[in-house]
Parts: structure tokens; sequence; C-alpha cells
């Protein structure tokens, strides 16, 4: 058979890679007859930023001025805020040019030094010196008299989280602990879990990856109607389908309160969550908000003509305010039209989901398709790139994501053909798979690093490890077995440090509870 399940040969193998090189040239030229996009940041920016290099550490060295990173997002409301209301304010911009070398970073396209230096949200400012020491940090807008005198003192830490972290504050390592960090946020007059526990306040993003390991506990069962109708209330948009990106319940503006932009990648969790809260629950209601999100992801993030998922569609507080009958007449926000192998993953597997819960045979076709087409654009011999522009530029290689969720993806699809077939298609041996993931590990590290390929100092992430987690509970033993993995060294990975999100290892814990 063809499609994500086939195995190819090296004629064949050869023979597709080819034609992924076609399919990017191709997407080039394509590129070249869209209509020319308004610019964006940093276009007519006052401040001279450069692009992220690894030379930037002999820069700064030879400079003696530090480096200040700014990682942002086009789709990004507070960004646009924070960028022109302070950074592009006459003062802080001097500061800049006399102190600093200005780096501006995608979040989307260099989602690897967004985790490694600790990114939570956007905006989101790093400082650090020509050792790669960090001197500050801080995410959200902050106003132009401040971040002048953040800049001016070069030395104030502010805390991600909302609170310092102490040295009493331990890892969260295990399934009981977990859950009890979880019983402290819950907050029963809000139906969230948005409370303080000893672990730290959650950020405002929501969890929808914490939300659906609750989904399958029993202690919760009474709470989870609440909590999902909650974060739907807060975040569905009825009109268009699709979850905003977060809700700020403290913030009195309602309009403040959103932010519109949308995330491929988060879409997909909550696909996965409703779907299984209405395997789970049975309640129709989620069953309808998991397909107004499918029909949100096929009708503004998929491109039908090449095949492939758009990262993000940009905040637009004025057009989300509209009526629905003006917005149906109105151009909606733009899409980034970037494609990456994790998220794109990770939409395809909340497809299969889908697919296999509502038993959506037509939804189920479009995933497999989709998991064909990422193969085409982004496999290639060593292993997925990470992503590939708008304009058909590949991004970035190594990356240790953009493994694992389009195998994750893989394995999801096959489960659905198996439930609404009765019978598991053929998979490409797995093995093959896991050995693209050994050139990976790091011995010092104990574990698979973040990226290869870099100048950077080696570094793992639990996103990625809880991913991991979750492809290998998939997988036979005997794959596993005969992989360079070791279980255990997965395992150990598998704890959150204060102050970081409860979504961050959600998945693993999950596969844990399952018998990992």
């Amino acid at each position: 058979m063809t499609g994500p399940f086939y195995n190819p040969g090296p004629s064949v193998a050869s023979a597709l890679r080819g034609a992924a090189r076609g399919l990017l040239a191709g997407a080039a030229l394509l590129a070249l007859a869209l209509p020319v996009a308004a610019e964006d940041y940093p276009a007519d920016s006052s401040i001279d930023w450069q692009s992220w290099d690894s030379g930037l550490f002999d820069e700064s060295e030879a400079r003696e001025r530090p480096i200040f990173f700014y990682f942002h997002g086009q789709w990004c409301t507070w960004c646009r805020d924070f960028q022109d209301e302070s950074l592009e304010n006459p003062s802080v911009v001097d500061v800049i040019d006399e102190h600093y070398i200005p780096v501006l970073v995608d979040l989307d396209e260099r989602a690897d030094l967004f985790r490694r230096y600790g990114g939570r949200g956007l905006p989101f400012v790093v400082i650090v010196n020509h050792e790669d020491e960090m001197l500050t940090r801080f995410t959200g807008h902050v106003n132009a008299r401040d971040l002048e005198s953040i800049l001016q003192a070069q030395r104030d830490m502010f805390s991600v989280t909302g609170r310092e972290i102490t040295p009493d504050d331990a890892a969260i390592d295990g399934l009981e602990t977990f859950m009890e960090m979880l019983d402290e946020v819950y907050d029963e007059r809000a139906d969230r879990l948005s409370g303080s526990a000893t672990f730290g306040t959650l950020s405002k993003r929501p969890q929808p990856w914490t939300y659906r390991y609750l989904l399958a506990s029993d202690d919760w069962e009474e709470r989870m109607p609440g909590l999902l109708d909650q974060i739907a209330e807060d975040l569905y948009d009825e009109v268009e389908g699709g979850f905003f990106f977060f809700h700020d319940p403290d913030q009195r503006d309602p309009v403040l309160a959103l932010e519109t932009s949308k995330r491929l990648d988060q879409n997909a969790a909550f696909l996965w969550l409703f779907s299984e809260a209405y395997e789970h629950i049975g309640d129709e209601h989620y069953a309808e908000i998991a397909r107004g999100i499918r029909d949100y992801l096929r009708d503004h993030l998929w491109d039908a003509r090449q095949l492939r998922f758009g990262n993000s569609q940009y905040a637009d507080r004025d057009y989300y305010q509209l009526d629905p009958e003006t917005r149906t007449q109105t151009d909606p926000p733009r899409v980034d039209r970037n494609t990456y192998a994790d998220t794109s993953g990770q939409a395809i597997a909340a497809l299969a989901n889908l697919a296999r819960v509502l038993e959506d045979r037509d939804t189920l076709e479009w995933a497999r398709e989709a998991l064909e087409a990422l193969d085409r654009y982004l496999l290639t011999r060593s292993g997925y790139l990470h992503g590939i522009t708008a304009g058909g530029r590949p991004a970035m290689e190594g990356y240790l994501p953009s493994q694992i969720w389009p195998e994750i993806a893989r394995q999801e699809l096959a489960r659905a053909v198996e439930a609404l077939d009765g019978e598991r298609p053929d998979l490409p041996d797995p093995v093959a798979a896991l050995d693209r993931l050994e050139p990976f590990f790091d011995a010092e590290l104990g574990t698979h690093a973040e990226r290869i390929g870099t100048d950077l100092e080696p570094w793992s992430e639990t996103r990625t490890q809880a991913a991991l987690a979750w492809w290998l509970y998939r997988l036979p033993d005997d794959a596993i077995e005969a992989s360079h993995i070791d279980r255990d060294t997965v395992r150990d990975r598998l704890r959150i440090e204060p102050g970081a999100d409860p979504d961050d290892v959600a998945l693993g814990f999950d596969a844990l509870r399952r018998g990992f």
C-alpha cells in the first residue's frame, strides 16, 4: 500500500526526496506569483536589528556589549503593543543603540532558542553577556519608562512565573505530586486551573494537555464539565471556530482580556481534548466544539493547494469585536503560511484522533493526505526539517520535536485506521525512525538534546521528552529494545521545575500512567 504507512525501499525513498526538492522549488515559484503581503515588524523599525548567529557572542565580547534578544510573533497582539509603545520609544532606541547588540528572533522559526532561554509567553526579552550568561529576562508588555530603567541597570532579573523561585521549591517528578499540585491550583469558583500553589502560579496560557490528562481521573470526574465549559466560554470562537490564544480573567476590560491570535499547535491540543471529552463524557456539545475546531483548521490554516498547514492566524481585536454578520463580510486576519513539522504533526495526530472518536472517514483521509504531504515537504535522509517558509525556503535542521511529532501522527493515524477498518495497517519499521534520534543523544546530558548542529551548549526540554515518552508508549517493546533508547532515561526526564506549565509534562505523565 502507499501513503504514510508505506515503507519505501532505497530507490523509492530517493525518488521521494527528489519529489520533496521539487515541491520546495515549486513552492518558491508559487510564492513569487502570490500577492506580496504587507511588511511586518521590523519594517520601519528605528532599531538596527540583527538576526541570530552564533558569532554574536564574539561580537559581544569584542564590543563589550551585552546581547538584547527580543522574541516576538507576527501574530501576537501584545508584541505589537510592546513594539509600538516601548521598543520604538526614542529614549529606549537610544539606549539599545548605545549599549546593546539587538537581536530579533521569531518565536516560531527559532522555537529552540525561545525554549532554551526559558520562554513561556510573548513578548519575551532576554539579555545575556558574551559568555551567554543571563543578565535579565522578562515576559510581557513593559512600558517605555520601565524598559529604559531595566536597560540602564542591566541587572534586574524578573520572574517569568510571577513569583521568585526559592531553593526550597522542588521539581515535580511523579504522578502523585503532579495531581497534588493540580488540586492546589484548581479554583472551584472560577472553574479554572488558575490558582497559586507552593509549586508556582500558572501562566495565563490554557493547559489543554493537562485537561486531557484529567479526563481519565475518577477524582476529577465531577470537575471536568465545569472546566471544559469555562475554557470554551473563555476561548472558543463561536463564529468561525477555533480557539484563541489566551484569556486573562484578571483583566477587567474584556477586549484586552482576550488575545485573539489562533495557533495551530494550541488548536490541535484543544481538538484532541474535546474529541476525547466527547468520548469520555458523551456530551454532544463537546463533539460540536471538536468539529468546529476541525472546520476552522480546514477553512483558515489549511492550504488545500499546497497541502500544508499554516502555523497561526494573526490577532485582530477590531475584527473579533464585529458582529457575526459583519464579520462574515470582512476579510479575516492574515495567516502565517510557514509550515512546521512539529505543529503540523500535532494537528494531523489530533485530526486522526477525531476521526477515530467520531468515525469520520473524511477527516481520516484528510489526515492521511496531510501526513503524506508533510513527508514530501520536510522528510530528508537524516530526518525532518523544522519547517518550510511560505516562500518555500527550508528552515532549520536538527530540531528534536520535529522528529517526534510526525511519528506520533503516524501512530495515531494507524490507530484510527484500525478502529474504523478493524485491521491495523502496515507501518514503516519504527526502529529506523528511532535511529534518526540517535545523533541527538548526548552522553553528558544523559538524554536527547533539543538541538544538534548548533554551537550552543546542548540542553533538553521537558515538553519534548514528554512527547517522546508518548511516542514510545505507542511503539512495540521489541522496537524500543532494538534501538539506542533506554526507557528509564526518558522516564527520568519527565519532571517539571517550579514555575513551569503542567502542559509541559502532561503527555509524558499520561504515558507513564498507561504503563510506559
